[in-house]
C-alpha cells in the first residue's frame, strides 16, 4: 500500500561463526534508519578487519534523513570506508588484499531506500507474501549466467562460484556500487544477509520463516539456525528491517559480527588514531606481540668516581703515622684496581670489535647468498611467465612481466595471433586492454584455445573459469536438497 506518514525499520540482526570457520568475518548493523551487510574477506589476516571498519563507518549515517541527497552521501561514505581499508593496510602491511562486501539500506526523505551493493551478499523485500531479490551478485559465476552460458541451477555448484568481481577494499581498483532508490511501503520486511545463509538454506524455508515470524530478532535467529542446520561451514549473518508507520520503540541501532568482537579494529585507518591496541595485532600473526616495557636504567652520579681516602676506618686514626701509611695502601689498592678494571675493559673491547667484524662478514655473506637465491627464482619466474594482452588489434602472446625497470623491458613478444580483438566480447576485450596473465606456457595456450573458440562463435560470451581468481576461502557447499527445520538446540552466537 502507499506510504502516507512517515515511517521508519523495526530492526534486528545476528551473527554466527559457523560451525567450520576460527573466526567471524562478517559484521552487519541494524538501526531505525539503516541496515547493513558486510561480509569480509581476505582469509585469516583482514577480512574481519575489512568488514569491521566498514560497518563501525557506515553506522555513522543511522540518523533523521535530512534535505540532503541520502544516494550520495551513501555512495561517498562507502567510498570512505574503503579509504579507511587502505590506509589500514599502509598501517598494517599483512592485512594488504582484504576487502569486504557490502549492501545496505538507508532512509531517505520522502519515504524512500537509497541501496548500494557490491558483493555477493544479498538484500531481498517480502512483500506481499512475495521474496523478491533486490542486488545482483557481482560474481564469476552470476556473469556466466548473465550471459546464458550456465543455467542458475549450474552456478550452485560451479566451481569457480566464489569468485568475486567486485568488491571494497585493497583490490587495486576503485569501488563500482550498485546504487537505486526504492519505494517504502508499510509491512515490507527487508533482509540482507551473507552468502553463508543463501549458501545453506533453501529459498523455499527462508522465505517460509520470513512469512511466518513476526519479531525480526526471532526471525533473524530461526534463519541462523536454518543455516547451521544446512552444514554451516560459513559466517552466517542476517539483518532484518520491517518498515512501519511512526517511529520504533528501540531508536539505537546494534551492531554485529566481527564490529561487535573486535571493536578495536575500527580505529584502523583512521586519520584521529591511527594505533590499534596491542591486544589486536595478536590475531594477525602466528605469534604474540610483546607488550612488556623494559624500564631503562639510570647511571648513579658517584659511578666513575675516584677512590678516596675517606674510606679509611677512624679507628685507624690515631696513629697519625700508621693512618697515613694505611691510606696511601688503600689509595695504591684503589689504583691497582682500577688500572685491573681498565685492562679488562680493554681486552672486553678488543674481544668485541673480534665478535663485529665477524658477524659483519658473516651478515655481508648471508646478504650475498639470499641476493643470488633471489636473483635466480626471479629470473626463472620471469622466464616462465606470460601475459596476452592487444597489439595492433590482435591478440599478442608475451613472455615475462608486463612492466619494466627503469629502461629495462621485462618482456619480449612470443607470438601475434590471428585472433582478431573486436570479434570478442566486452568483457575479454576490457581484460586484453591490461593483460591476462598466465603462470605458464600451458596455461597461456589454455587462454588462446579459450579466445579462439570465443571469437569464432557468433554473439559468442565472455569469461573463462580457468582466468578466474582463486577465492581466498574455499567454496562453500551448496545446501542439502531436503529441507531442514531450524533448531532451538543451536546456540546461537550474537545478537
Amino acid at each position: 500500500m502507499t506510504t502516507v506518514g512517515t515511517i521508519s525499520l523495526r530492526s534486528a540482526a545476528r551473527s554466527h561463526t559457523g560451525l567450520v570457520r576460527k573466526n567471524n568475518q562478517d559484521s552487519g548493523y541494524a538501526g531505525p534508519n539503516f541496515l547493513l551487510i558486510a561480509d569480509g574477506m581476505g582469509g585469516h589476516a583482514g577480512g574481519d578487519v575489512a568488514s569491521a571498519i566498514t560497518v563501525a563507518r557506515l553506522a555513522e549515517l543511522d540518523h533523521e534523513p535530512s534535505g540532503d541527497d541520502a544516494l550520495e552521501l551513501l555512495r561517498t561514505s562507502i567510498l570512505d570506508a574503503n579509504d579507511r581499508i587502505c590506509r589500514g593496510v599502509v598501517e598494517q602491511p599483512e592485512l594488504a588484499g582484504m576487502g569486504t562486501t557490502v549492501t545496505a539500506l538507508l532512509r531517505a526523505p520522502g519515504n524512500r531506500f537509497a541501496l548500494a551493493h557490491i558483493g555477493d551478499s544479498r538484500g531481498y523485500v517480502l512483500r506481499d507474501g512475495e521474496l523478491q531479490m533486490v542486488t545482483h551478485d557481482h560474481t564469476f559465476v552470476q556473469m556466466l549466467v548473465d550471459e546464458g552460458r550456465i543455467t542458475a541451477d549450474e552456478a550452485e555448484t560451479h566451481p569457480q562460484r566464489s569468485v568475486v568481481m567486485k568488491v571494497l577494499g585493497d583490490v587495486g581498483a576503485s569501488p563500482d556500487l550498485d546504487l537505486s532508490l526504492r519505494e517504502a511501503q508499510v509491512g515490507d520486511r527487508w533482509m540482507l544477509c551473507s552468502d553463508g545463509l543463501t549458501g545453506f538454506a533453501e529459498m523455499s524455508d527462508i522465505t517460509r520463516i520470513l512469512a511466518e515470524v513476526d519479531d525480526p530478532d526471532e526471525c533473524c535467529r530461526q534463519l541462523v539456525d536454518l543455516a547451521l542446520a544446512g552444514g554451516g561451514a560459513d559466517n552466517v549473518t542476517v539483518v532484518i528491517g520491517d518498515v512501519l508507520e511512526g517511529t520504533v520503540e528501540t531508536p539505537i541501532g546494534i551492531a554485529v559480527g566481527s564490529v561487535q568482537i573486535n571493536p578495536q579494529y575500527a580505529q584502523i585507518g583512521t586519520n584521529g588514531s591511527t594505533d590499534a591496541p596491542t591486544e589486536s595485532l595478536q590475531h594477525f600473526g602466528e605469534g604474540d606481540v610483546p607488550t612488556d616495557t623494559v624500564p631503562m636504567h639510570t647511571v648513579p652520579e658517584s659511578e666513575g668516581q675516584e677512590p678516596s681516602a675517606e674510606a679509611t676506618p677512624s679507628s685507624q686514626q690515631d696513629d697519625a703515622d700508621h693512618g697515613t701509611a694505611k691510606t696511601k695502601e688503600i689509595e695504591t689498592r684503589a689504583v691497582d684496581t682500577a688500572d685491573t678494571a681498565e685492562g679488562d675493559d680493554l681486552d672486553a673491547d678488543d674481544d668485541e670489535v673480534e665478535k663485529r667484524s665477524y658477524l659483519g662478514w658473516i651478515i655481508t655473506a648471508i646478504v650475498i647468498i639470499a641476493l643470488a637465491v633471489g636473483g635466480f627464482f626471479a629470473y626463472n619466474y620471469v622466464s616462465n611467465h606470460y601475459f596476452l594482452t592487444a597489439v595492433d588489434g590482435k591478440v599478442a602472446l608475451y613472455r615475462g612481466l608486463d612492466t619494466t625497470l627503469g629502461p629495462i623491458e621485462l618482456s619480449r613478444l612470443e607470438d601475434t595471433t590471428e585472433i582478431d580483438v573486436d570479434t570478442l566480447n566486452s568483457f575479454s576485450q576490457d581484460r586484453l586492454r591490461g593483460s591476462i596473465q598466465a603462470d605458464s606456457r600451458d596455461e597461456a595456450n589454455r587462454i588462446l584455445e579459450n579466445l579462439r573458440n570465443e571469437s569464432r562463435q557468433v554473439g559468442g560470451v565472455s569469461g573463462n573459469a580457468a582466468d578466474g581468481t582463486n577465492p581466498s576461502d574455499p567454496a562453500p557447499s551448496p545446501p542439502s536438497s531436503q529441507p531442514v527445520s531450524p533448531s532451538d538446540s543451536i546456540t546461537r552466537e550474537t545478537q
